[in-house]
């Protein structure tokens, strides 16, 4: 699909400890860098938003899986950048109200999945991976690590846009700017709150969990007698299911959060 103007958008992700640290954190501790865990203040403050019954009960279900909402993240406390910058230095790109602009979103971060979105513009996903497909339009898309997308963004107004890319565990975010001339900012869209069971069971659509207890994480009577992951690394399976991925595939679009 041809573009009146054509960007890369590059995601990285910069922790102030060497990659050497860190896996040795993590090796020593899974946990170690999840900066984000849920304490009992936050059970408190839940509660008063959405009653007592419902905080224990979320609480219940994450129990049930032996994790938390920030479990999808092995790292924390990183500063995510597009093109080097971070949302202060506010890498932006020049356009015309009604030009087609292509951004080449590229992940090129260590570890970290991320969810994009231009708040105000549809996204016309054309290319996945180096490849073209058929176009399909989306709010938002999840990029994740070595994954390359396309996408065309048509602004027809003359102001500042966002390029928002969030941490896929709603823990980092940073912002860049589409505008009609150099020195604008686009809104800073606020973080999202943390995965809630919504969320996760987001592939499952369709399906009720309002009322799912501990009973329903029961796989004790499944048969997993085919199934041989005695060489299967676990760490980051969660991750590696790439929920979000296919948006640009139409056979399995589903709707963006």
């Amino acid at each position: 699909m041809p573009a009146d103007r054509d960007y890369v958008v590059q995601l990285t992700d910069k922790h102030p400890h060497s990659g050497a640290r860190i896996f040795r954190n993590l090796k020593s501790s899974a946990d170690y860098y999840n900066r984000a865990r849920r304490t009992a203040r936050d059970l408190v403050e839940d509660a008063g938003a959405e009653g007592v019954k419902a905080a224990l009960e979320d609480r219940k279900m994450w129990g049930a899986m032996r994790m938390m909402p920030t479990d999808i993240e092995d790292v924390q406390g990183y500063t995510p950048l597009i093109n080097g910058a971070s949302t202060q230095q506010n890498w932006t790109g020049i356009f015309k109200p009604g030009e087609k602009v292509r951004l080449r979103l590229i992940n090129a971060s260590a570890t970290t999945h991320f969810g994009m979105r231009v708040p105000g513009l549809k996204m016309t996903v054309v290319q996945a991976d180096g490849n073209d497909v058929k176009p399909v339009t989306v709010d938002e898309l999840r990029i994740v690590v070595a994954e390359t997308y396309d996408v065309i963004v048509q602004p027809r107004d003359a102001r500042a846009y966002s390029i928002i890319a969030e941490s896929a565990g709603r823990t980092a975010m940073v912002r860049g700017t589409l505008a009609p001339a150099e020195g604008m900012v686009g809104p800073y869209d606020k973080m999202r709150p943390l995965l809630t069971m919504a969320d996760m069971g987001g592939m499952l659509s369709g399906t009720d969990h309002s009322g799912m207890g501990t009973s329903g994480f029961d796989m004790s009577s499944m048969d997993h007698s085919g199934h041989d992951m005695s060489g299967m690394e676990t760490t980051g399976v969660m991750l590696s299911c790439r929920p979000t991925v296919q948006l640009a595939r139409p056979s399995m679009r589903r709707a963006a959060v």
